[in-house]
Protein backbone atom coordinates (compact mmCIF):
# COMPACT_ATOMS: atom_id res chain seq x y z
CA UNK A 1 0.00 0.00 0.00
CA UNK A 2 1.50 3.28 -0.70
CA UNK A 3 1.47 6.24 1.95
CA UNK A 4 -0.70 8.76 -0.17
CA UNK A 5 -3.51 5.96 -0.05
CA UNK A 6 -4.47 6.11 4.07
CA UNK A 7 -3.57 9.42 5.32
CA UNK A 8 -5.05 8.39 8.84
CA UNK A 9 -1.35 6.77 9.94
CA UNK A 10 0.82 9.92 8.99
CA UNK A 11 -1.98 12.32 10.21
CA UNK A 12 -2.17 10.73 13.43
CA UNK A 13 1.46 10.58 14.30
CA UNK A 14 1.81 14.26 13.34
CA UNK A 15 -0.93 15.18 15.57
CA UNK A 16 0.74 13.16 18.25
CA UNK A 17 3.96 15.06 18.03
CA UNK A 18 2.13 18.43 17.39
CA UNK A 19 0.53 17.73 21.17
CA UNK A 20 3.99 16.80 22.58
CA UNK A 21 5.45 20.37 21.03
CA UNK A 22 2.54 22.60 22.26
CA UNK A 23 3.26 20.78 25.86
CA UNK A 24 6.57 21.30 25.78
CA UNK A 25 5.51 24.90 24.65
CA UNK A 26 3.65 25.21 27.76
CA UNK A 27 5.91 24.35 30.11
CA UNK A 28 8.90 25.72 28.96
CA UNK A 29 7.75 28.80 27.19
CA UNK A 30 10.09 27.95 23.66
CA UNK A 31 8.96 29.30 20.82
CA UNK A 32 10.98 26.78 18.57
CA UNK A 33 7.72 24.14 20.22
CA UNK A 34 5.65 26.23 19.47
CA UNK A 35 6.62 26.31 15.87
CA UNK A 36 7.13 22.51 15.57
CA UNK A 37 3.84 22.02 17.05
CA UNK A 38 1.84 24.10 14.30
CA UNK A 39 4.01 23.08 11.58
CA UNK A 40 3.38 19.42 12.64
CA UNK A 41 -0.63 20.60 12.26
CA UNK A 42 -0.29 21.84 9.29
CA UNK A 43 1.20 18.37 7.76
CA UNK A 44 -1.44 16.61 9.31
CA UNK A 45 -3.69 19.02 6.93
CA UNK A 46 -1.31 18.08 4.50
CA UNK A 47 -1.53 14.27 3.88
CA UNK A 48 -5.61 14.74 4.10
CA UNK A 49 -4.86 17.33 0.56
CA UNK A 50 -2.18 15.35 -0.75
CA UNK A 51 -4.62 12.24 -0.19
CA UNK A 52 -7.63 14.46 -2.16
CA UNK A 53 -5.23 15.36 -4.80
CA UNK A 54 -3.35 11.73 -5.68
CA UNK A 55 -4.96 9.30 -7.12
CA UNK A 56 -3.26 5.62 -6.76
CA UNK A 57 -3.45 3.02 -9.39
CA UNK A 58 -6.01 0.66 -6.64
CA UNK A 59 -7.94 3.98 -6.09
CA UNK A 60 -8.25 4.21 -10.37
CA UNK A 61 -9.01 0.61 -10.42
CA UNK A 62 -11.64 0.86 -7.52
CA UNK A 63 -13.39 3.84 -9.25
CA UNK A 64 -13.00 2.19 -12.85
CA UNK A 65 -14.92 -0.75 -10.94
CA UNK A 66 -17.61 2.09 -9.67
CA UNK A 67 -17.73 3.67 -13.01
CA UNK A 68 -17.98 0.12 -14.58
CA UNK A 69 -21.33 -0.81 -12.69
CA UNK A 70 -22.41 2.62 -13.13
CA UNK A 71 -23.04 1.87 -16.95
CA UNK A 72 -24.32 -1.38 -16.32
CA UNK A 73 -26.58 0.07 -14.45
CA UNK A 74 -27.54 2.31 -17.39
CA UNK A 75 -27.10 -0.27 -20.35
CA UNK A 76 -25.00 1.85 -21.72
CA UNK A 77 -23.10 -0.65 -24.21
CA UNK A 78 -20.63 1.61 -25.51
CA UNK A 79 -19.15 3.35 -22.07
CA UNK A 80 -19.06 -0.67 -20.28
CA UNK A 81 -16.78 -2.26 -23.64
CA UNK A 82 -14.71 1.42 -23.57
CA UNK A 83 -13.22 -0.46 -19.83
CA UNK A 84 -12.48 -3.91 -21.62
CA UNK A 85 -9.24 -4.17 -23.43
CA UNK A 86 -9.61 -4.95 -27.66
CA UNK A 87 -7.96 -8.32 -26.29
CA UNK A 88 -10.63 -9.29 -24.02
CA UNK A 89 -12.16 -12.78 -24.91
CA UNK A 90 -15.43 -12.15 -22.72
CA UNK A 91 -16.46 -8.62 -25.46
CA UNK A 92 -18.94 -9.94 -27.15
CA UNK A 93 -20.60 -12.16 -24.20
CA UNK A 94 -20.44 -9.09 -21.85
CA UNK A 95 -21.97 -6.99 -24.86
CA UNK A 96 -25.10 -9.28 -24.95
CA UNK A 97 -25.34 -9.44 -20.69
CA UNK A 98 -25.58 -5.51 -20.93
CA UNK A 99 -28.11 -5.53 -23.44
CA UNK A 100 -30.39 -8.56 -22.02
CA UNK A 101 -30.02 -7.78 -18.22
CA UNK A 102 -31.31 -4.91 -16.74
CA UNK A 103 -29.87 -3.65 -13.58
CA UNK A 104 -32.22 -1.52 -11.06
CA UNK A 105 -31.65 1.30 -8.71
CA UNK A 106 -31.03 -1.06 -6.05
CA UNK A 107 -27.18 -1.94 -6.99
CA UNK A 108 -25.12 -2.00 -4.02
CA UNK A 109 -21.32 -2.73 -4.67
CA UNK A 110 -19.28 -4.00 -1.77
CA UNK A 111 -16.02 -5.93 -0.67
CA UNK A 112 -14.04 -4.12 -3.21
CA UNK A 113 -10.42 -5.21 -2.70
CA UNK A 114 -7.29 -4.82 -5.79
CA UNK A 115 -4.40 -6.35 -5.51
CA UNK A 116 -1.23 -6.11 -7.76
CA UNK A 117 1.42 -8.73 -9.74
CA UNK A 118 3.66 -8.03 -12.56
CA UNK A 119 5.55 -5.30 -10.95
CA UNK A 120 2.31 -3.07 -10.87
CA UNK A 121 1.42 -3.78 -14.13
CA UNK A 122 -1.70 -5.94 -13.48
CA UNK A 123 -4.08 -5.69 -10.90
CA UNK A 124 -6.80 -8.08 -10.09
CA UNK A 125 -10.16 -6.37 -8.50
CA UNK A 126 -12.46 -8.74 -6.42
CA UNK A 127 -16.14 -7.09 -5.59
CA UNK A 128 -19.75 -8.29 -4.73
CA UNK A 129 -22.29 -6.37 -6.79
CA UNK A 130 -25.56 -6.89 -5.66
CA UNK A 131 -28.77 -5.97 -7.02
CA UNK A 132 -32.56 -6.41 -8.93
CA UNK A 133 -32.64 -7.64 -12.01
CA UNK A 134 -34.65 -8.14 -14.94
CA UNK A 135 -33.72 -10.46 -18.19
CA UNK A 136 -34.66 -10.28 -21.42
CA UNK A 137 -32.12 -13.16 -22.77
CA UNK A 138 -32.61 -16.04 -24.66
CA UNK A 139 -36.32 -16.32 -24.65
CA UNK A 140 -36.06 -15.44 -20.94
CA UNK A 141 -38.25 -12.71 -19.62
CA UNK A 142 -39.54 -11.42 -16.43
CA UNK A 143 -38.04 -9.98 -13.22
CA UNK A 144 -35.79 -11.98 -11.17
CA UNK A 145 -35.55 -10.76 -8.06
CA UNK A 146 -32.66 -9.90 -6.05
CA UNK A 147 -29.73 -11.31 -7.60
CA UNK A 148 -25.86 -11.36 -5.10
CA UNK A 149 -22.99 -11.27 -7.70
CA UNK A 150 -19.30 -11.98 -7.07
CA UNK A 151 -16.25 -10.93 -9.40
CA UNK A 152 -12.78 -11.01 -10.50
CA UNK A 153 -11.31 -8.54 -13.11
CA UNK A 154 -8.20 -8.83 -14.19
CA UNK A 155 -7.26 -4.93 -15.11
CA UNK A 156 -3.92 -4.23 -17.48
CA UNK A 157 -2.37 -0.67 -18.20
CA UNK A 158 -3.08 0.21 -21.80
CA UNK A 159 -2.13 3.87 -23.27
CA UNK A 160 -2.45 5.02 -19.61
CA UNK A 161 -5.58 3.46 -18.83
CA UNK A 162 -6.43 0.49 -16.62
CA UNK A 163 -8.81 -2.05 -19.10
CA UNK A 164 -10.38 -5.34 -18.44
CA UNK A 165 -8.28 -8.07 -20.08
CA UNK A 166 -10.25 -11.44 -17.95
CA UNK A 167 -13.68 -11.64 -16.38
CA UNK A 168 -14.52 -14.35 -13.59
CA UNK A 169 -17.56 -14.22 -12.15
CA UNK A 170 -17.56 -16.45 -9.08
CA UNK A 171 -20.46 -18.39 -6.98
CA UNK A 172 -21.54 -15.78 -4.41
CA UNK A 173 -20.65 -18.20 -1.31
CA UNK A 174 -18.13 -20.90 -2.05
CA UNK A 175 -15.88 -18.49 -4.87
CA UNK A 176 -16.01 -21.08 -7.38
CA UNK A 177 -15.94 -19.92 -11.08
CA UNK A 178 -19.55 -19.95 -12.59
CA UNK A 179 -20.52 -18.61 -16.27
CA UNK A 180 -20.89 -14.83 -16.56
CA UNK A 181 -24.23 -16.08 -17.43
CA UNK A 182 -25.13 -17.74 -14.47
CA UNK A 183 -28.46 -18.48 -12.87
CA UNK A 184 -26.54 -18.38 -9.56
Amino acid sequence: MLPTENPWPAAIVLVCMAIVFIGIFNSRRKTSSLVGGILCLLLAIGCFVLDSVVLTPGEQVTQNIYDLSEAVKKQDVPKVLSFFSNQAPERDQIKHAVEGVRVHDDLRISDVWVSFTGAGSVAVSHFRANASISVTIVGIAGDIGYHPTRWELDWQREAGEWKIIEVRRLHPINGKKVTILSAQ
